[in-house]
C-alpha cells in the first residue's frame, strides 16, 4: 500500500509537471489529482523540491530503459540503431501533436530557477544517456561507421545538448521542423557513413 501510495503521488506530480511545469504547479493540487492526503504526502516527502526529484528519476529511468533497449538491438548496425531512436523520438512527439511528454527537457527550460537537487537530478540523466550513447557510437566507429578520429564521448553530449534543444525549439516553433533539421545534420553531416 505505501509504496503504491508513493508511486501515484509521483505519477500525479509528473502529469502536472509536464502540463504546467514544476514552478507552474502547486503541491495541493497534485495531492488532489493522486487522490492522496496531505499527511501522506509528508510519509514519503519531505517537500515538493523531494517530490520533484522523484518525479526528475523516475522520467530518467524510464526513458533511459528505452534508449537502453533501442541501443542494444542487435538486428541493427550501431549507427542505425541510434538514427532509429532518434526518429522514434521524433515520429513520437508528432504522434502526440508536439505535446511534450519528456519531463526532463521540460524541466531544462526551468534550470535557472530550480533548486539545485532538481538540477542535479537532471544532469545526473542527461550523464547515463550520454554513457550509454558513447558505448554505441564507440561500437559504430569500431564497425567502420563512423570516422574513428571523433571523441565519442564528446560527440555523444553533442548529441544529446543538441536533440534537448531541438525538443525545446519544437515546443518554441509549434513544429516538428528543428527535430527534423537534428536529424538531418547529426546523421546525414556530422556522422555520415564512411565509404
Amino acid at each position: 500500500m505505501g509504496n503504491e501510495t508513493k508511486s501515484e503521488i509521483i505519477e500525479a506530480g509528473r502529469k502536472a509537471m509536464i502540463a504546467k511545469s514544476y514552478n507552474g504547479v502547486g503541491l495541493n493540487e497534485i495531492l488532489t489529482d493522486a487522490g492522496v492526503p496531505k499527511g501522506s504526502f509528508y510519509h514519503f516527502f519531505k517537500s515538493k523540491e523531494e517530490l520533484g526529484v522523484a518525479v526528475i528519476e523516475a522520467s530518467v529511468v524510464e526513458n533511459t530503459e528505452k534508449l537502453r533497449q533501442a541501443l542494444n538491438d542487435p538486428k541493427l548496425s550501431p549507427l542505425n540503431r541510434l538514427e532509429q531512436y532518434f526518429t522514434w523520438a521524433r515520429d513520437d512527439i508528432n504522434s502526440r501533436e508536439l505535446r511534450q511528454e519528456c519531463l526532463i527537457c521540460k524541466l531544462a527550460l526551468e534550470l535557472s530557477s530550480l533548486s539545485e537537487p532538481l538540477r542535479l537530478a537532471v544532469r545526473q540523466g542527461w550523464d547515463q544517456w550520454r554513457v550509454i550513447m558513447t558505448d554505441c557510437l564507440r561500437e559504430a566507429q569500431e564497425a567502420g561507421e563512423i570516422d574513428p578520429a571523433h571523441d565519442p564521448e564528446a560527440l555523444a553530449e553533442f548529441i544529446v545538448y543538441s536533440f534537448e534543444g531541438a525538443m525545446i525549439r519544437v515546443q518554441v516553433d509549434n513544429h516538428i521542423r528543428p527535430v527534423n533539421h537534428f536529424l538531418h545534420f547529426v546523421f546525414k553531416v556530422l556522422l555520415k557513413v564512411s565509404g
